[in-house]
C-alpha cells in the first residue's frame, strides 16, 4: 500500500488524533493498482480506531459528484507531463467540522467534532505532508517491501521525476493562509527513500520532494 497525503494532527505522541486525505494505491482495499482518492481518520494513533473512506462511520460525505475511492487521472509520467490538484483540510470555527475540499475549494465532506477530543477542543498542532508505504515487513523482517514511494524516484530527482507537494499552507489564529514558520523533513528509513524541502532559487518558495524505490539491492535489502 502506498499513500501521498496531508495529515493535520493533535494530541499525545503515542495517542494522537488525525484526519488525512490524498491519493493512494491499495490493491487490498480497492482490488487494483489504480491511483485513488482516499480519506482516513484515527483518534488513537492508528491502533484500533478509524478507517478508510466510508468503510466505517466517521467521515460525512456531502458531495454527490466526487466519490471516495474514485480513480484519479491523468497521472504524471517520469520526465513527461506532470499533473497536480489541490487538497485542503480546514476546521470550521463555528461548527467544529473538519472540512475536506479539492481543486478550486470544492467541498467533499467533513469529519464531525464528535469523533475527537483534542481536535474537537482546538486546532491541529502539527501538519504532515508526504508519503507512506505500508507493509507488515517494514522494520520487522527482510526482505524490505518492494513497493515504491511516490514515483519510485528519490527526492533528488526534483521536478519531473520525484513526487512533490507544492504551495503548502496553514491557517493559524490570524485566520490567514500562510507558509508554515517551521518546516522540516523526516524520513523513517533513509536508505530506502528520501525527502527534501528544496527551493530552485532564493526568490522561489520551497517545494517538498520525496520518494524511493523500495527494496533495492544492498542499499534497501
Amino acid at each position: 500500500m502506498e499513500t501521498v497525503n496531508m495529515i493535520p494532527k493533535n494530541g499525545l505522541g503515542n495517542a494522537f488524533e488525525s484526519v488525512e486525505s490524498g491519493w493512494m494505491v491499495n490493491p487490498k482495499l480497492y482490488g487494483d493498482s489504480a491511483t485513488r482518492l482516499f480519506v482516513y481518520w484515527t483518534v488513537d494513533s492508528y491502533k484500533s480506531t478509524g478507517c478508510f473512506d466510508l468503510t466505517c462511520s466517521g467521515f460525512v460525505q456531502t458531495n454527490k459528484d466526487i466519490a471516495l475511492g474514485m480513480p484519479l487521472g491523468p497521472v504524471s509520467s517520469e520526465g513527461g507531463p506532470q499533473y497536480q490538484t489541490t487538497f485542503s483540510i480546514n476546521k470550521d470555527p463555528n461548527t467544529g467540522n473538519w472540512w475536506l475540499r479539492l481543486g478550486k475549494n470544492v467541498p467533499v465532506g467533513y469529519w464531525p467534532p464528535s469523533l475527537f477530543s483534542y481536535m474537537k477542543q482546538g486546532p491541529a498542532t502539527l501538519v504532515e505532508w508526504g508519503g507512506e508505504v505500508y507493509s507488515s515487513k517494514v522494520k520487522k523482517t527482510r526482505p524490505h517491501t518492494a513497493t515504491a514511494m511516490g514515483s519510485g524516484n528519490f527526492a533528488s530527482g526534483l521536478d519531473g521525476y520525484a513526487c512533490y507537494v507544492k504551495q503548502v499552507r496553514i491557517v493559524d489564529y490570524s485566520m490567514q493562509l500562510k507558509y508554515p514558520e517551521w518546516v522540516g523533513t523526516f524520513v523513517d528509513e533513509a536508505y530506502c527513500c528520501s525527502a527534501q524541502n528544496y527551493a530552485q532559487s532564493l526568490a522561489q518558495e520551497p517545494a517538498f520532494y520525496f520518494g524511493g524505490r523500495g527494496r533495492y539491492f544492498m542499499y534497501c535489502p
